[in-house]
């Protein structure tokens, strides 16, 4: 459980358990595919065709739902300088500023979904070179990690305003 789970509705915890499971297969079924890649190219010197392109994607899916995990949890890298500046001051000046930083963060992330969505779109009819699978499907990776990204921080938007930043106390 997180540390930050007072800001988190109850429903996030499924989300957190899906996406928690769906990192840690795609981050398994990655390292499986680089060891048969070494396996298979130097110990028996008969390379796969299909796997540094199976651990790219699966590489690719297994950030992008640890970003979304990571988010979602409150967990993820954070500069804490101005709110240490700002953890003696008054509450609305800290919460204003915590809220603008989410908020920033939400409008990159939006535009950051809209051009995974416009390229997922784009690329779905085209198949990748040796699995079988459209090029499209690496892209859904990103417009799903960031729709639960803008999610959760709209969810932590909300619930800041609301209640406003109990961090703070932490900081002093």
């Amino acid at each position: 459980m997180s540390k930050n789970s007072s800001l988190r509705p109850a429903p996030l915890g499924l989300l957190e358990t899906i996406l928690e499971h769906g990192a840690t297969v795609c981050l398994i079924l990655f390292f499986v595919s680089v060891v048969l890649q070494v396996l298979f190219r130097y110990v028996l010197e008969a390379p796969l065709t299909w796997s540094e392109e199976a651990a790219r994607y699966l590489n690719l899916w297994s950030v992008a739902l640890g970003a979304a995990l990571a988010v979602a949890r409150r967990e993820h890298l954070r500069v804490n300088v101005i709110d240490r500046l700002l953890a003696g001051g008054p509450r609305l000046l800290y919460t204003s500023v915590h809220c603008f930083g989410l908020v920033v963060t939400l409008v990159f992330s939006i535009i950051v979904f809209i051009g995974a969505v416009y390229m997922t779109i784009d690329r779905w009819t085209v198949s990748l070179t040796v699995l079988p699978v459209r090029q499209g499907f690496i892209y859904l990776a990103l417009a799903v990690s960031f729709s639960i990204i803008i999610t959760s921080l709209a969810i932590q938007l909300v619930a800041v305003w609301r209640t406003g930043y109990r961090e703070r106390s932490r900081l002093k």
